[in-house]
């Protein structure tokens, strides 16, 4: 059976091309890594490499083992962290990937909060929209995922802990010419007028009628990206129709930089954490994930 060790061998001599400078990567010898790389090909009964004055190149079975075994070294990987994350209790790295309204609503709060119970934690941050966010929980690239998820919704193979459920409201800035119209403007309507959203997450799309198309689909002017402080500074000073949570807006709205817009619909945001079921046994890892509600309901 191949070894980790092994693998990584055909790998740098493939990378380097040569034995002499694959040792130096793998801080080896070159005659232990010659050793090595002879027991295996003896081991397999195949050569994994051509030898010429020009370097190694490797053969189709080379190329083969180093391809496949990619995924193998991964998945190791993966299983070495997890075990280790479960039973640390010093250091912590932590890997946390938001949605653009969490990162903007919850996050600092809840990371102030985590950080004085963990202090020696260290925490990696992405942003980005909830289909890729699944993906990277699932790969295992993230640890826990916070967004725009409904847990009926959620992949599988993972486990959804529910964080928040608020209307979505739209806004603009109160000298916005749609305030002239005194009336209950449908979706259908603001959607065709130019947005300033991030991308529009699965869980509401889903609750929109099939005559009320999605805003990523009449992007013909407005703005996407996933920083809400950009997209609301952006609406204050242009023609620009924001939508999200109502507690995104509370401060903007009181202090009148932003307006409310009469709707004749309702959507709700809803909001979870995704994790893969193993990583609840961490317990820095679950009690970040439990913060999250707890902050929400404040």
């Amino acid at each position: 059976m191949l070894d980790v060790a092994e693998i990584q061998a055909v790998k740098a001599i493939i990378e380097t091309g040569s034995i002499k400078k694959a040792a130096h990567v793998l801080n080896t010898t070159q005659p232990t890594l010659s050793k090595l790389l002879l027991r295996l090909e003896d081991r397999l009964g195949a050569t994994l490499f051509h030898r010429s004055r020009r370097g190694m190149t490797p053969t189709p079975a080379g190329t083969f083992v180093a391809k496949s075994a990619i995924g193998i070294v991964t998945e190791l990987s993966k299983i070495e962290r997890q075990v280790s994350s479960m039973a640390a209790e010093g250091p912590v790295s932590i890997r946390l990937g938001v949605g653009p309204i969490v990162e903007h609503l919850f996050l600092p709060q809840v990371l102030s909060s985590h950080l004085l119970d963990y202090p020696r934690t260290r925490i990696d941050i992405r942003t980005e929209s909830a289909d890729i966010l699944q993906q990277l929980v699932l790969s295992g690239e993230i640890d826990l995922a916070v967004g725009p998820f409904d847990e009926a919704e959620a992949d599988p193979r993972l486990q959804a802990l529910s964080v928040a459920a608020e209307p979505i409201i739209y806004v603009a800035r109160p000298k916005h010419p749609l305030f002239e119209e005194k009336k209950q403007w449908s979706l259908a309507e603001l959607t065709k007028l130019p947005l300033a959203t991030p991308h529009s997450p699965t869980s509401v799309n889903n609750q929109m009628t099939p005559t009320s198309q999605p805003a990523d689909s009449l992007a013909d002017a407005g703005i996407r990206c996933e920083n809400y402080g950009t997209l609301m500074t952006l609406a204050r000073d242009l023609d620009l129709i924001v939508p999200g949570p109502l507690p995104l807006f509370d401060d903007a709205i009181r202090e009148g930089t932003l307006k409310t817009i009469p709707t004749s619909f309702r959507l709700i945001w809803k909001c979870a954490c995704l994790v893969r079921p193993e990583t609840l046994h961490a317990k820095p890892l679950k009690r970040l994930a439990d913060r999250f509600a707890e902050v929400a309901t404040l």
